[in-house]
């Protein structure tokens, strides 16, 4: 099967909690048994209008906020500027659901086995096959996330300023406190407007960066991991990710499933065919929580990439505010690096929208991708060993220092 024949099935708009997002998981497993692989479904608990509701909630919180602050009850407003960044680090920080499990579904991940000999190494690619729909993009929503910080900080000072001047017997001037807890609401009705207004009011995106390139490159590669011979050191498995738009529950969930101390390394894949050149992404994470992938598994990457191409992948930086499935994997331990494609030097525009369209994807850029992958399992093949060694290296135990009457 080709690119093009493959495209035409993934890139349709499928969004979590969708019907379309089920058959094209359901076209994904065919194909993988088709070409040989073990298929298995990963199921976890997905909720797939999780940034609508607690982005929805935290605004009316904050609109509460205000009316509190405009009635003088600075106690209520205190508890209120208190509670709502609460539900912002328990939701996106550390991926408790509060809100956004008010309605959940159950969600499918689809993995590809290609066995290897028993005890062998594991190389595990995955690429999210879900999308997402919103006004703006990642340029746009992530400088207003971080302006949710001073915004709660002022709400919080506010708050005291008020209680303070209340037992004073003074209440704070409208004039002041009105226009400030404004400036309080104004970060979160944008990240509402983004996150919420989006889904109900715009065009679906087809999602063909964001992933379906890299959707397709995984399954036409597919197609050369059968040719492999039976006897092959390397377990292989192609993993197709949902709920990424969705705080990567789905990784989250699958990442659980594997063993810290099993030698095996994963290569996350996002925006493929955006460009004929990878780069690689060496951190990601939460907002407070940030994650290095191990240097040994970048330069094992990139001396891949050199042998093959002639030069090593260049480093990007995520934008504001970006997330992907690979901090998942560095969160529980296990080795992982994320590939993009970039366009030219820029992290991709106007994604999560009807112009991520099939248009923007190169079919050579592809098929050039899936060279690397292609030559990185070839490259554990030739030396099994290479795998245990991609982790980080704890540090060389230093030797006692000599006594004071030693020579």
């Amino acid at each position: 099967m080709s690119i093009d024949e493959i495209l035409d099935q993934v890139l349709i708009p499928r969004p979590n909690g969708s019907e379309a997002l089920g058959r094209v998981a359901s076209f994904i497993a065919a194909t993988l048994e088709d070409n040989g692989a073990e298929v298995t479904f990963h199921a976890f608990n997905a909720t797939p209008h999780g940034f609508a509701l607690v982005f929805g909630a935290a605004l009316l919180m904050m609109l509460g906020y205000a009316a509190a602050v405009a009635q003088h009850r600075y106690a209520t407003a205190l508890v209120i500027a208190a509670l709502t960044p609460l539900l912002l680090l328990l939701e996106f920080e550390w991926l408790v659901s509060p809100i956004s499990g008010l309605l959940p579904v159950i969600e499918h991940n689809v993995v590809g086995s290609f066995a290897g000999r028993d005890a062998g190494p594991t190389l595990i690619f995955c690429a999210h096959y879900d999308t997402t729909t919103h006004f703006g993009d990642h340029m746009s929503w992530g400088p207003w996330g971080w302006r949710l910080g001073p915004a709660t900080g002022l709400a919080l000072g506010l708050a005291l300023f008020g209680l303070w001047r209340a037992r004073r017997g003074r209440a704070l001037p409208r004039a002041f406190a009105l226009p400030a807890a404004a400036l309080v609401v104004v970060p979160y009705a944008a990240m509402a407007w983004f996150q919420t207004a989006g889904p109900l009011l715009r065009a679906p995106s087809p999602g063909a960066l964001d992933n379906g390139g890299s959707v397709a490159a995984l399954l036409r590669w597919s197609q050369a991991l059968a040719a492999r011979p039976d006897d092959a050191p390397t377990t292989v498995k192609l993993v197709f990710l949902a709920a990424e738009e969705e705080r990567t529950l789905g990784s989250w969930a699958y990442a659980k499933t594997l063993g810290r101390d099993a030698p095996l390394a994963v290569i996350n894949l996002e925006s493929l065919g955006a460009a004929d050149a990878l780069a690689y992404i060496a951190e990601d994470g939460f907002a407070l929580r940030r994650y290095q992938s191990p240097a040994p598994l970048i330069a094992f990457v990139n001396a891949t990439a050199e042998s093959l191409w002639g030069a090593p992948l260049a480093p990007k930086e995520l934008p504001v505010g970006t997330l992907t499935d690979g901090r998942s994997f560095l969160a529980h331990g296990i080795p992982a690096v994320t590939l993009r494609s970039f366009t030219g030097d820029a992290f991709p525009r106007r994604l999560h929208s009807t112009h991520d369209s099939r248009d923007r994807l190169s079919v050579p850029a592809l098929e050039r991708s899936t060279e690397l992958l292609q030559a990185l399992v070839e490259r554990v093949d030739a030396d099994p060993s290479l795998v245990s060694k991609l982790a980080p290296q704890p540090p060389a135990a230093q030797p006692p220092a000599p006594a004071a009457n030693e020579p």
